[in-house]
């Protein structure tokens, strides 16, 4: 038999049709060596019933954890964690369908860079409709990584620890321990080449308590790691970007979201690709003070090195911090 190369981590309360359809598209779609660890949080009975046949069908390559109640999901993630032996784990949420080489792909760019801790495949959740072609090896830096299929090398979490329970039952778990990760020096990613669908808003979004619980924990995830906020610089001369682009990496690495505006023409070389990073060539200055002063959500910080929009936005009592280049 083949050395198993990734543990699928597959917490599941109720959704039994989403959880047949997820566990197929596993079986069909997947080549690597695999074995399936479904955490049973508590499901209805025609869930339940459907996980103990599927387990009891493929033994050895699935396995059940049983939960008398819902413990949420961190714990369930843990219990999964507690239990894999495999260099990789993949945490997988039971309303996705994974695509053709999905995996491999997914361990193909974990393996190309060392550096590299967590992966993503692309997704409809990270607004790709659908798989696309030629993508193979390729992959773009994440400032966090999502939860709903979240590939981790073993050595990582021998390294930071499991899933926060402080959490429970779910969010912003993900993207803590995406901190954590990168502050051990760790790279979040996305394969493009790898494709998951995400059906969403199952699963625990049902529950009437979810709003509260997700401000809750903002409020936690905040606390500890700060908020995320949204930069842009404005910039006149496209030779200036070598000024600006330690501060700008180091706003992406801490998870923030960064537009660049470059009045003239955009530097060719040098530029990172990262899911956060936006670049615009926009040469009016009307066109520039109405993309950020229109704007439903404002920046918290502009860069400029034009005189000339500073004293703009101060003229329009513009409250993002204003920052001289």
């Amino acid at each position: 038999m083949l050395d198993i190369k990734c543990n699928i981590i597959i917490p599941v309360w109720n959704e039994k049709e989403l959880t047949e359809r997820c566990i197929e598209n596993i079986q069909v779609n997947t080549a690597t060596p695999y074995k399936i660890i479904l955490i049973d949080n508590a499901s209805d009975i025609e869930t339940t019933s459907y996980l103990k046949k599927i387990s009891e069908k493929n033994e050895g390559t699935i396995i059940l954890i049983r939960n008398e109640i819902n413990v949420g999901f961190p714990k369930a993630v843990n219990q999964g964690i507690a239990i894999s032996n495999a260099p990789y784990l993949c945490v997988l949420n039971n309303d996705t369908e994974p695509y053709h080489s999905w995996l491999e792909e997914m361990i193909r760019i974990a393996e190309s860079d060392s550096a590299i801790g967590i992966v993503n495949p692309s997704s409809n959740n990270l607004g790709q409709p659908e798989p696309l072609e030629g993508f193979s090896g390729k992959w773009i830096e994440m400032p966090s990584c999502i939860g709903f299929c979240m590939l981790v090398k073993k050595e990582v979490i021998k390294k930071i620890g499991l899933f926060d329970e402080i959490y429970s039952p779910g969010n912003f778990e993900d993207t803590d321990f995406s901190r954590r990760a990168q502050k051990a020096g760790y790279k979040c990613v996305m394969a493009k080449g790898a494709y998951v669908y995400h059906v969403q808003n199952t699963g625990f979004k049902k529950r009437k308590d979810w709003d509260e619980r997700f401000k809750r924990n903002l409020g936690i995830f905040n606390k500890k790691w700060g908020r995320i906020e949204r930069i842009v610089y404005i910039i006149k001369k496209a030779d200036k970007y070598s000024l600006i682009k330690n501060s700008v990496n180091s706003f992406l690495k801490t998870g923030h979201f960064v537009q660049i505006i470059f009045k003239n023409d955009i530097p060719k070389d040098g530029m990172q690709e990262h899911l956060s990073l936006r670049v615009f060539k926009i040469n009016s200055n009307i066109n520039i003070l109405w993309r950020v002063l229109m704007r439903k959500k404002r920046f918290d910080k502009i860069f400029t090195d034009s005189k000339f929009l500073v004293k703009v936005f101060h003229l329009f009592g513009h409250k993002s911090e204003l920052i001289n280049l």
